[in-house]
């Protein structure tokens, strides 16, 4: 078992840096042990959470992905020309990206491609009457809520992606009630997708275990 020797701490500071140790030293009160058991844990429940963030990220782009291809053409990103201009910068950088890797640039991998932020930015109130009305709207019908509503709680949780996707402290948010914003998030979308992800992942039990 690992012991948390004074040579070992020092160590552990040096590799993880004190700088990066310093929101959960402030936790803990200086606590050096502690610390490094908390930053351990956020670690634990940051990947635990891989599950059900990867869940909501593929749910949402394959949804609106759908209602897009319905409206336009699945290669809908060639013929939309009413978007912005940071959307067009992110298509353009996607098709780049998917032909230094594939060759051929095609609707599945050009979707990879395109970030959880570009995603969301389509449910923004810009888009309400070309996109929302016409083509989302009917996808979210479990949700019975108003677009404004459902993109806060998407923004909410594309915050918390990204500081998972960036080695950030979690810690000092309301986690159990960001998982439970997941599922319920999925579950607007797809019943049955919320339910899968939820019977397959180990958040609640590392919840549990924190030190």
């Amino acid at each position: 078992m690992f012991e948390y020797t004074e040579n070992n701490i020092e160590a552990l500071k040096t590799t993880i840096s004190v700088d990066r140790l310093s929101t959960y030293l402030q936790t803990t009160e200086n606590n050096e042990e502690k610390a490094l058991k908390l930053y351990l844990w956020n670690t634990r429940i940051s990947a635990t959470f891989y599950i059900p963030l990867q869940g909501l990220e593929i749910c949402l782009r394959n949804t609106l992905h759908t209602a897009l291809s319905e409206k336009y053409d699945e290669e809908w990103y060639n013929y939309i020309n009413f978007l912005d201009n940071r959307a067009y910068e992110l298509i353009d950088s996607a098709k780049k990206q998917v032909k230094r890797l594939h060759e051929e640039v095609n609707a599945p991998h050009v979707v990879a491609e395109l970030s959880f932020g570009f995603w969301l930015s389509l449910l923004n109130k810009q888009y309400h009457q070309s996109l929302w009305i016409p083509c989302f709207g009917r996808k979210f019908s479990n949700a019975r809520k108003p677009r404004a509503k459902i993109h806060r709680e998407l923004d909410h949780l594309r915050i918390l992606r990204n500081r998972v996707a960036h080695h950030e402290p979690i810690f000092t948010r309301h986690l159990e009630k960001d998982y439970k914003s997941i599922t319920r998030t999925i579950g607007w979308m797809c019943e049955t997708t919320s339910k899968w992800v939820d019977e397959n992942n180990s958040v609640i039990d590392i919840l549990n275990e924190r030190p």
